[in-house]
């Protein structure tokens, strides 16, 4: 047994180079590693497209960025096989991370999203039967443990001397330092046409730089913003809001109406799907209230994923596009205290504030961040008990829940018996705002209803195998959506207090197929790659549908069968309005810009003119509100956040 494991090390003792030579191929298949792993995290995020620019600026230097980084390791653990393992794990991780959310949203993989590295376990439970590999995602993966295979083997031949290799780890350190952050600028992401002192959304970053790069320059550009105020000093921010907003008339109701704002998941007119006929109307309550409701579009801040930064941004009104288009629910808490939330602003005006979730907490830290926004209570999936008193008397909860999940999730019809439960349980009490959050229609949709459930009207399309499938299980979810809110507005028009019911899509649904493209790409909504939308394109994909009914028409914003556009930047301004409570200078301000715009978005811009376009008006063209904006913004997020104590005042008072 000894003598074969002694005749190995004698041979790869004769095989082994001379000092010089060793250093050579160290550094020679270190940076080969690189480009062998450069090609791979393309490979995995992008597939056979990335044949089309194998010698494209974007990839090269990913290559000489991961070959140096391979060689710094390599020399700071005298192996080959580490460098490389070191390397390579986390960006193929990055670059398969990348792929899956590409093809569950459409949106590649962001800075913010690494903040959910340790909920990863909930993330993957929560899509379930939807993260699939492609086959090139695959064979890059396999193709990443054969290269390791392969350093396995030989590094052992081409060790440099160890106290030497240690000291010659500075020179890959300083190349690094000097290239990709000092010279990062002019020298990488100019010849990349990814200039970093202009806001581009991560896709372009990724389109033009690739994922490692992309996420890269993600990286050199938060570190180096500068997040002071920009064309106004503190004094002059002040004055031009208060200037902008003393004509805003004040609209005080004598009985302040209740509130029941829905956030419905994924939902959107079905009539957005172009080439799909139904037997019948699949969501015949919403096409009908429509017609006593003021409704319309609603453009969201994020496609396929992201509803807490949806809901963040409605009810503080930040524009996140201003801030490079981070996930509001990456942020500390902390920063949703300083700005008046219109949950906080109603509590100040008397109201019973509640969030009713159907799922649990593991993910976004919805407890703590919606603390901070003003909701005296939370209820999510464990909670019921304390208000819904059919579960509180049953001999087993579960049991007695369980007919309630359909679709992998509570029933949007659940969600109407909870919310009515606890409008019974609170209205004695005052005004109540109750805030529910839906998760039947959530994705995965690929055989998503079982077929017992699955009662809607069937779509009609020449989308076949995987595409129908979707189409069919998204189609359920929409129908008892629908259902839902047509649930509870026959329970409202019986209640005499005034209620007025905000109904909305979060965002669509990301409908992406395992090899590529989504139902919308199949139907020819939009190009299969997102890189190839345009501004118009954009708009149409992160839009969805809302509603707002009302048992008293003085509570409406508009004539009953009216039209309007709002968006996840002014909904809660919009909120604020109806209920006509004492508004600080912030949500003024606010209704006062959306006088201008619709949409302020890290991915698209809309004015009110109907006017999109993909980056958003430079500090010449912004208007006076606009850039006002902007600064606020900054310094209540990134700055000293000086701003925001006077900007919760309430004028008058």
């Amino acid at each position: 047994m000894l003598k074969p494991i002694q005749q190995w090390k004698e041979r790869r003792a004769r095989l082994t180079p001379s000092a010089p030579w060793r250093w050579v191929l160290c550094i020679l298949t270190a940076l080969l590693s690189g480009a062998v792993l450069a090609v791979l995290t393309f490979l995995t995020s992008e597939g056979a497209q990335m044949l089309a620019r194998i010698l494209s600026p974007a990839v090269l230097f990913c290559a000489l960025f991961l070959g140096l980084l391979i060689l710094f390791f390599t020399f700071l653990t005298h192996s080959v096989f580490l460098g490389y393992l070191i390397t390579a794990v986390p960006m193929m991780l990055l670059a398969v991370a990348d792929y899956l959310k590409t093809m569950l949203t459409t949106v590649p993989i962001t800075l913010s999203d690494l903040t959910l590295v340790g909920q990863m376990g909930h993330i993957a439970e929560l899509n379930k039967g939807v993260l699939v590999l492609s086959r090139s995602a695959t064979a890059a993966v396999i193709g990443a443990v054969l290269w390791l295979v392969f350093l396995f083997f030989v590094s052992g031949s081409m060790r440099p001397q160890w106290w030497f290799s240690i000291l010659a780890s500075l020179a890959p350190a300083a190349a690094l330092v000097l290239l990709f952050w000092v010279g990062a600028p002019n020298v990488v992401y100019t010849s990349m046409s990814a200039d970093v002192h202009q806001s581009i959304p991560q896709w372009m970053a990724k389109r033009d730089c690739g994922v490692v790069l992309g996420m890269w320059r993600s990286v050199y550009v938060n570190a180096t913003k500068d997040h002071s105020l920009t064309a106004h000093s503190l004094e002059a921010v002040l004055e031009g809001v208060e200037e902008l907003t003393l004509d805003m008339p004040v609209q005080k109701y004598r009985d302040p109406p209740n509130i029941i704002f829905i956030l419905s998941e994924s939902f959107l007119d079905t009539d957005h799907f172009t080439g799909v006929t139904f037997e019948k109307d699949p969501i015949p309550e919403f096409h009908a209230l429509k017609e006593e409701s003021v409704s319309g579009t609603f453009y969201s801040r994020s496609l396929g994923y992201g509803t807490c930064s949806v809901e963040l941004e409605v009810f503080t009104g930040l524009h996140s596009a201003f801030l490079d288009g981070a996930e509001l629910y990456s942020w500390d808490p902390e920063t949703f205290g300083r700005l008046p939330a219109v949950p906080k602003v109603l509590q100040d005006n008397g109201y019973y504030t509640a969030l009713v979730h159907t799922y649990n907490d593991n993910i976004y830290h919805r407890r703590d961040n919606f603390a901070e926004l003003g909701f005296k209570d939370m209820f999510f999936t464990e909670d019921y008990m304390k208000f819904f008193e059919p579960a509180a008397k049953a001999p087993d909860y579960y049991a007695y829940i369980k007919p309630y999940i359909k679709g992998w999730y509570y029933s949007d019809s659940f969600l109407a018996d909870l919310l009515i439960d606890l409008y019974e349980d609170k209205k004695p009490g005052g005004p109540v705002f109750l805030y529910g959050v839906s998760m039947e229609n959530h994705q995965g949709y690929t055989d998503k209803f079982s077929e017992t459930e699955l009662d809607t009207p069937r779509p009609l399309s020449n989308l076949t195998g995987e595409a129908a499938n979707i189409m069919l299980h998204l189609t359920q979810g929409l129908h008892d959506a629908s259902a839902s809110l047509g649930k509870l507005v026959d329970y409202f028009r019986t209640v005499e207090e005034p209620v007025v019911l905000v109904f909305y899509g979060d965002h669509r649904p990301g409908l992406g197929l395992t090899e590529g493209g989504t139902v919308y790409s199949q139907l020819g909504i939009v190009p299969k790659s997102a890189s190839e939308w345009d501004a118009d394109q954009y708009a149409e994909m992160y839009s969805t549908d809302f509603l707002i009914w009302s048992n008293d028409d003085k509570y409406l914003p508009a004539e009953r069968g009216s039209t309007m556009e709002t968006s996840s930047n002014f909904l809660g301004s919009l909120l604020l309005d109806i209920t006509g409570v004492n508004r600080p200078l912030y949500w003024k301000f606010l209704s006062k810009l959306s006088e201008e715009r619709v949409m302020d978005n890290y991915f698209y811009h809309r004015d009110r003119n109907g006017v999109n376009s993909l980056l958003p008006p430079t500090e010449e063209e912004s208007s006076e509100a606009l850039s006002l904006m902007r600064d606020i913004i900054s310094d209540t997020v990134k700055g000293k956040h000086v701003l925001a104590e006077k900007l919760r005042e309430v004028p008058g008072y």
